[in-house]
This record gives C-alpha cells, structure tokens and sequence, in this order.
C-alpha cells in the first residue's frame, strides 16, 4: 500500500471509520454518500480516507454529518491534517474537566487512543448502567477462563443450555467438597 501525504492522519482514519460503519450499520454505499454531498466522482471520497488528498476543511462537517461522525471533532481533524504545526489548543482551550482528567489518565490526547479504547468508551457511555458491565479486579480472571471455555461468549453470551452445564459442575464441585 503506497503511502500517501495524509495517510495516518486523525481526520482519514476518521472518515475512512465513518465510512466503513455508515456502509456495514446504514447500508450507505460510497457512492450513495458521494451523491449526497454531490461529489460527481465518489472515488474522491476513498482518496480523502486513504490520505491520497486531503480533507477540505470547507466541506468536513458536512462530510461529518452524512458519514455520521460528530461534525465538531471531525472539522478539528481535518484543520489539523492540513495544519499540524498549529497549536490548535490555544484558539480552542474550551476543554470538559471530565475530558482533561481522562486524557491525563491517558496520557495523550482521547482522538489519539486506540480503536479499541475508542470502542469501549463509546459502549459504556451508552449504556444506561454501565457499573453492570465493569469488572473488579478479582472478576478478571474468571471472565477470561469462561472465554476460553466458551469462545462465543462475547458475540452471543451463554446459552441455557451453558448455563445449566456450568451449575452442574458447580454443584458437583460443592458436593465434593461437603464429602
């Protein structure tokens, strides 16, 4: 794969993420979003998520808004790709506490985190009770041996029938250890 003046930046990876959702959650094809925002060839679309061209600050947040990423993040983005060496943060130092205090966690920016980062944070802030999803600590351990023993536990749960065979082997264990 040839790399490409804007490959890597935050604003492709985004519209190449928005792109790939919007098509496998929206059935909305490159070609339908091109039309949308009336672009006479689509591919142009492809090239900005690749880094071949850049995204034209102009047009992001209508980009954005058709492909289904936050408009204000995704013009951020694109402003940034074509002017890194801005300090951005200056002109736009109107931070949430709650995000300083997770990007110190971090220790980097959130729009630099991993897409699997991206993906639980964005899950537990959509769950309407996400201290039912979190772990403890001595939970871990536990939850990987079950994932093991059962590998499609976290795209299809347990059946009934799991279940059922997981009681018995604690009832098994616990009659064992009364004898």
């Amino acid at each position: 794969m040839t790399e490409h003046r804007f490959t890597g930046t935050d604003a492709a990876i985004m519209l190449a993420d928005g792109l790939r959702i919007a098509a496998q959650e929206r059935r909305l094809s490159l070609r339908e979003i091109g039309r949308r925002l009336a672009y006479r060839q689509p591919v142009v679309l492809s090239h900005m998520a690749s880094g071949r061209v850049p995204i034209p600050i102009d047009r992001a947040t209508e980009i954005a808004e058709q492909v289904g990423i936050a408009p204000n993040i995704f013009l951020a983005a694109a402003l940034r790709q074509q002017h890194p060496n801005v300090d951005w943060a200056m002109i736009s130092e109107q931070c949430d506490p709650f995000v300083a205090i997770l990007q110190k966690a971090a220790d980097k920016p959130l729009h630099s985190l991993s897409d699997g980062h991206h993906r639980v944070l964005r899950e537990v802030v959509e769950d309407r009770q996400p201290e039912e999803r979190w772990l403890a600590i001595p939970e871990i351990a536990a939850v990987k041996f079950l994932r093991e023993l059962f590998p499609h536990i976290p795209a299809e749960g347990l059946s009934f029938e799991d279940c059922q065979k997981l009681s018995a082997c604690v009832r098994m264990r616990e009659d064992s250890n009364e004898q």
